[in-house]
């Protein structure tokens, strides 16, 4: 059986497009290998960004890999198809060139292109009305920190931003890069340089107008202040003005593998290229993600730098599967029913579900999914909903367990007889996993074990942001799944002993370095355990088994350590 699984986020694969849930191929890789034999048939039917199905191709696999997502799917065959990359740079230099006017026209300054622009909220003092510019009022730019409150240009003041009325949000610095020099130049923008960025009216080619409706997950009050009610509000007029230009070009590109390839390089700037990147003085391109929120300082990237940027990135990944010995196939639908795979014709099922609500993914992919003019069907997505109503396609944690039953139902039926089935999984409530192991009995699975996938760097799937004074998780656990032989219910599981899992903490944290005795860490742990006795999770949450941590061992800033009396 394998032990913990790594995998870092540094390699051309992670790196040519975002996704909410990537998996690092290289633990993708370990997992098939030890399953299988080259030729072998792998399944991935919540195959997001297809990291699946990458993983075939390179090691001489056949991956059939499938998602309900349109914007899943687009990335997925954007990740796998057979590209040409000597063929992919010519054809997409010649598009550079042709839309160098364009660029000139949209970026060019008396110094140089600009690189990009950082754009400040304006609200207005409830005490005197005057203008608040919180690039001015909120910023130290000093020290490189941005202060919680801000004061009017007269003194009124301290204000929370929620208790000011929005005005605006305008250009206030621009980022230059010089011809035939490395060194930027970084000048204020002026009064008579915001006037030139114009309005989406003058924009001469199609951009999407998807609506961004008030029921969605994402949606804040914030969206109706700033009056964000389509696709298109996301962006400023300028860089609307160029990616609109851009997928028109690309559109025009008679070679369908080339155009498939380029519109993947377009997807994987286009978030980069909205509002949504904000601007900090001592973290710049932090990317505000698993939200669809506008900072009250964000970027205005030139699209075209940015998707030159991509474009290196992914012809460099496309010389690595040009000619790779594996094959793969993509498909839209549910896993809930594969009907495109026949009974035991899958000899290994690696899948990386959703966790319950922790991300929803319809939102998430909003851009993506409006650019491609294919939208997500939120009421079938296996996620458990808090504000559409069940009129809507809202769903319950029972009905997630009852959809993710199904769906390892099918993983079961199209698994031959003795082949193996990979779960990854992580969440902080025990509910949630109680759901997950209901699924996975009723589709007559047994756990055999449960590993760790060590992704390297802080994630926000399943925990939210560190910064706001919750644990982030790198990690997620990875069950080892046998098919043909039911395991207990959860009705019939045993209560875990506190005793057994005390000695199991303590035992842990005995062995391993600081940085592995986080409470995520920890809370994992009490899972692997959990599973491989086949006792039920209910009651040990994660606040639970932070609890509990407090009780039998001692805390020094983020990792826990044995107490000096055990010693």
């Amino acid at each position: 059986m394998l032990k913990n699984i790594e995998g870092g986020k540094g390699s051309v694969f992670y790196r040519a497009h975002s996704y909410h849930t990537k998996v690092p191929v290289e633990g993708v890789i370990q997992l098939i290998e030890h399953y299988t034999d080259p030729g072998d048939v792998v399944l991935d039917p919540f195959c997001g960004s297809g990291q699946t199905g990458v993983a075939a191709l390179l090691t001489g696999r056949h991956a059939v890999i499938s998602d309900i997502s349109p914007g899943a799917v687009h990335i997925a065959r954007g990740y796998t198809g057979r590209v040409n990359p000597d063929h992919f740079g010519q054809a997409a230099s010649g598009l550079l060139e042709q839309l160098e006017p364009l660029e000139e026209f949209l970026y060019r300054t008396p110094d140089g292109l600009v690189e990009y622009a950082v754009w400040s909220d304006v609200y207005q003092c409830s005490t005197c009305g005057r203008e608040i510019l919180f690039w001015e009022a909120a910023v130290d730019h000093e020290a490189g920190a941005v202060n919680r409150t801000l004061s009017c240009p007269i003194g009124h003041g301290p204000f929370k931003k929620t208790e000011l009325r929005w005005m605006r949000s305008e250009p206030v610095q621009r980022n230059i890069r010089v011809e035939g020099q490395q060194a930027r130049l970084v000048q204020p923008v002026e009064g008579a340089v915001k006037d030139q960025l114009g309005d989406r009216t003058s924009v001469p080619y199609w951009y999407p107008t998807a609506a961004w409706e008030p029921w969605r997950e994402m949606w804040r009050a914030q969206h109706k202040v700033q009056r964000i009610v389509t696709s298109a509000d996301f962006f400023t007029s300028r860089n609307l003005h160029a990616l609109s230009a851009l997928w028109d070009a690309i559109g025009q590109i008679d070679d369908d593998s080339i155009r498939a390839g380029l519109r993947f390089v377009f997807t994987a700037s286009v978030n980069r290229a909205s509002r949504r990147y904000q601007w900090h003085p001592r973290r710049p391109t932090n990317v505000l993600s698993s939200t669809m929120y506008f900072a009250s300082l964000n970027y205005e990237f030139n699209v075209f730098s940015l998707f030159r940027r991509k474009l290196a990135t992914i012809t460099e990944m496309y010389r690595r599967t040009w000619e790779a010995p594996g094959t793969c196939e993509v498909h839209l639908g549910s896993a809930e029913k594969l009907t495109w795979a026949e009974d035991g014709c899958v000899d290994y099922v690696f899948t990386d579900p959703p966790f319950g609500s922790n991300i929803y993914y319809s939102d998430s992919s909003f851009l993506w999914e409006a650019w491609l003019g294919e939208q997500t069907d939120v009421a079938a997505e296996t996620v458990v909903n808090r504000r559409l109503t069940p009129e809507m396609g809202g769903t319950t944690l029972d009905d997630y367990e009852k959809e993710m039953s199904r769906a390892m139902g099918e993983i079961n039926r199209v698994l031959r007889p003795g082949a193996w089935a990979s779960l990854q999984f992580h969440n902080s409530d025990d509910a949630v996993w109680s759901s997950i192991q209901s699924a996975i009995d009723s589709a007559g699975f047994r756990v055999e074990a449960a590993v760790v996938m060590d992704k390297g760097q802080a994630s926000f799937k399943g925990l939210r942001h560190e910064d706001k004074g919750e644990r982030v998780a790198n990690f997620d656990l990875v069950m080892h799944l046998a098919a043909g032989s039911l395991s207990i219910s959860n009705a019939q599981r045993r209560e875990a002993d506190r005793a057994e899992i005390e000695v199991e903490l303590m035992d842990y944290v005995a062995r391993q370095p600081p940085s592995r005795c986080t409470t995520p860490w920890l809370h994992s742990q009490v899972m692997r355990h959990l599973l491989a006795e086949g006792a039920s999770p209910t009651g040990w949450s994660f606040a639970a088994v932070e609890s509990l941590c407090a009780e039998i061992l001692e805390r020094r800033d983020k990792s826990w350590h044995l107490p000096k009396s055990s010693r």
